[in-house]
């Protein structure tokens, strides 16, 4: 995925990881999830013992698959104090149970369900950007670029609870991005959606992978995942079965 020319509504730096030099630690991961209960057998990809279930690399773009509602209770549970049963996690090597706060503002989220502000679309964006901590004129700015690069202008007066399922996705897409996090964690946001929405947030979501930071996103269909990225894994009952399965672009 290469940049475009909106790329600079995402971006703050280019965090893409170069040659590290010699004798210079590799930069972390974007999300790593390790097990500590010793509990399952690491995915079949992996070599020898690993006590790693995930590693996702800066920049990647990674389906969370499954049919039921495991994909999100996976990625929900990832930033909760204990990190989720019998797994340690860390986004871009901080550890979410010590520095909280930090991984706060590295991560933009999504929740299962796509609670949002009540109130209109630009009020919940400007609203959410204000409690991010964003200044309110940078607040309101950074809520009108995202408004315009998620086709979202035309309802922006538009109540949140009156919104189409496309209109909703994008809209919580926006406030997951306003603080310009390193990592989204979106839940099901191409899910149900029209297909005007699913094009504006393949667009989107590429941009901001190619520019500024990492998706992991869930989803129950494939086929969905296939046309977002080739890169997918699958949950159930909460544990990973498989990882990096071929796909079609």
């Amino acid at each position: 995925m290469r940049p475009g020319p909106d790329s600079r509504r995402f971006a703050v730096h280019d965090h893409r990881p170069g040659a590290a030099p010699a004798g210079t630690r590799p930069e972390a991961m974007a999300l790593e999830v390790r097990r500590t209960d010793g509990g399952a057998a690491a995915p079949p990809h992996a070599s020898g013992h690993d006590d790693r279930l995930l590693r996702v690399e800066r920049h990647a773009c990674l389906a969370v698959v499954s049919a039921d509602d495991s994909a999100d209770r996976f990625l929900d549970g990832l930033l909760d104090d204990d990190g989720g049963p019998g797994r340690a996690v860390a986004v871009h090597g901080v550890d979410p149970r010590t520095e909280p706060d930090a991984v706060r503002r590295l991560v933009g989220v999504v929740r299962s369900g796509m609670p949002l502000p009540e109130g209109a679309v630009h009020d919940a964006l400007v609203g959410t950007a204000l409690r991010q901590g964003l200044p309110p004129e940078a607040a309101v700015e950074r809520a009108t670029d995202l408004a315009a690069a998620l086709g979202l202008r035309s309802v922006e007066r538009t109540p949140v609870a009156a919104l189409t399922p496309g209109q909703r996705s994008r809209t919580a897409v926006g406030c997951a991005l306003l603080h310009v996090p390193k990592l989204l964690l979106l839940c099901r946001p191409l899910d149900d959606v029209d297909e005007v929405s699913e094009q504006v947030l393949h667009r989107v979501l590429g941009r901001y992978a190619a520019s500024t930071g990492t998706v992991v996103f869930s989803t129950g269909s494939a086929e969905v995942a296939r046309r977002m990225t080739d890169r997918l894994f699958m949950v159930c009952d909460g544990q990973v079965r498989c990882g990096s399965l071929p796909t079609a672009r």
